[in-house]
């Protein structure tokens, strides 16, 4: 199973996860084996500067207005569960209809969130979730 996660900083297994997925400056993917972590590596996201100065520049836009480079990058990757706190209507649909189950985390950081997910803690989003 592939995770994808976005983060606000890269600190390995103790990175915590961020609020807002198109805005993170980093992502992780983590690679599972039955229950346990058999890799994981962390990214920069490229997309975040562009999604950042949008929002600061424009106060309260329009969700995703520019994540379409950002979800090619999570398309990309091929996750099979996305964690986050809160993803737009578009995000939400393209990935349901990959196939991609979206979590919500556990706790603060990722090793949190992976391992709440391994445990069958986390709750499935089973819609969209926005906030500013």
């Amino acid at each position: 199973m592939r995770i994808f996660v976005p983060l606000k900083d890269n600190n390995g297994l103790n990175s915590r996860v961020t609020g807002h997925p198109g805005r993170a400056p980093f992502f992780a993917i983590v690679e599972i084996d039955v229950d346990k972590i058999v890799s994981y590596q962390i990214y920069e996201n490229q997309h975040a500067k562009e999604e950042n100065e949008e929002h600061e520049h424009h106060g309260h836009h329009e969700h995703g207005r520019h994540g379409g480079a950002f979800l090619r990058v999570i398309l990309d990757k091929k996750p099979d569960v996305f964690i986050t706190y809160i993803m737009g209507p578009g995000a939400f649909n393209a990935l349901k209809q990959m196939g991609v189950k979206i979590y919500l985390p556990k706790g603060q950081t990722l090793q949190e969130s992976v391992e709440g997910l391994l445990k069958g803690e986390l709750k499935e989003m089973r819609e969209p979730i926005i906030q500013d």
